[in-house]
């Protein structure tokens, strides 16, 4: 009866009323908590730490790490760490993410919202955990240049394609931004920043091949259907 009690006690007393999980965007929040703890856990702050201090942090793909936190008696907050991807290649049906050192650090069958995929490149091999291994060694930096400026510059590209002369495009939606051939890539997709805003929801070729900076013309002409 004491023990019944008890337990009747501690699950009103530490009953769950609000859980706030934050830097979520590989997982939605229901998915993520389904991963690290139980349902009954859930419903308990209590029982969550204590399943949480029993079993540790449970490994997530593309997730580093995450802590937990007790608010007062009745609420949970949890900061998620997700990994820094800068990229995808897709191999055999898989998709292959790597850092911003070029390490491939996660693979999945699901395509993440956010990770251009990187296109017309020729791999050796490709192993989890080690550095891609491409065609041309000097492709190398480029890739990391163009996708960590992607990022920078939060233009939203589904892809970066490299065709056999080691040209660049990226497409944006419907628009398509010829970057070229170059060592660095920093004005012509700055630039590329720049103008989107203003062509949002056009399908277009936007030619920044030659984009040296300043003032100088843009082409630009609609895609054909």
């Amino acid at each position: 009866m004491i023990v019944t009690s008890l337990v009747l006690l501690i699950g009103s007393v530490y009953q769950t009323e609000k859980i706030t999980v934050d830097g979520l965007t590989y997982y939605d929040e229901e998915t993520f908590l389904a991963k690290i703890s139980t349902e009954t856990a859930r419903k308990n702050t209590l029982l969550f730490r204590l399943e949480q201090f029993r079993n540790g942090q449970t490994k997530i793909p593309y997730i580093e790490s995450y802590d937990v936190v007790t608010e007062g008696k009745n609420t949970i907050r949890i900061q998620v760490y997700e990994k820094i991807l800068v990229g995808c290649v897709k191999v055999m049906g898989q998709y292959l993410y790597f850092d911003k050192d070029g390490y491939v650090t996660e693979s999945g069958m699901e395509r993440l919202p956010g990770i251009p995929l990187v296109k017309g490149l020729e791999f050796d091999r490709i192993v989890l955990y080690e550095k891609l291994n491409i065609q041309k060694d000097e492709l190398y930096d480029v890739i990391l240049n163009i996708t960590k400026l992607v990022q920078e510059y939060e233009i939203p590209a589904q892809s970066i394609t490299f065709n056999g002369k080691g040209e660049v495009e990226l497409e944006v939606g419907d628009i398509t931004v010829a970057l070229g051939k170059r060592t660095a890539y920093d004005l012509p997709i700055q630039k590329c920043a720049d103008v989107l805003p203003s062509v949002s929801g056009r399908k277009l070729y936007i030619d920044l091949s030659e984009y040296r900076g300043g003032n100088a013309d843009i082409i630009a002409k609609p895609k054909e259907d």
